[in-house]
């Protein structure tokens, strides 16, 4: 695959130039995952932003000890996001349904990078805040239906 183009065309890095995408690639790394590998686990620390490349990952919630599915993601969807902001501990479980392939920025990679190349990396945190505002307002309509429930 080329990480390059994945890149360029992925909607959080919408607005950059060549040389924004290859900075933003300098601390991004390929990962190939087989079917069922959780990415990462609720509750463990989050320390990377994952950009699903091909395949399929799907989400769950552990409550009273059974396992949910919550939801799917589907490339190029990006999840994990805020960790290369605020550290924190995950809130869900993400696995992969198919074989996949997930490009990482890890948020120590990406502090370094902040230092190097602030510019890049400014843009890149307003993109994923208008991505976070986007989601807000589509879920609005479901958090409204939730608080008519309680």
């Amino acid at each position: 695959m080329d990480v390059f183009a994945f890149l360029k065309a992925n909607p959080l890095l919408r607005g950059f130039t060549d040389d924004g995408v290859r900075i933003i690639q300098s601390v991004a790394a390929a990962r190939q995952l087989e079917p069922g590998m959780p990415i990462f686990v609720e509750r463990m620390m989050g320390e990377s932003l994952f950009m699903l490349a091909i395949g399929e990952v799907t989400l769950h919630v552990t409550r009273n000890g059974i396992e949910r599915e919550i939801g799917t993601l589907y490339a190029p969807d990006s999840f994990g996001e805020l960790s290369l902001l605020h550290p924190g501990p995950r809130r869900v479980t993400a696995k992969t349904r198919s074989p996949s392939m997930v490009i990482e920025i890890p948020r120590r990679d990406f502090a370094r990078l902040q230092q190097q190349r602030p510019q890049a990396c400014l843009k890149l945190v307003v993109n994923i805040t208008e991505a976070f505002a986007q989601r807000s307002v589509a879920g609005a309509p479901l958090l409204e239906r939730l608080v008519e429930l309680l």
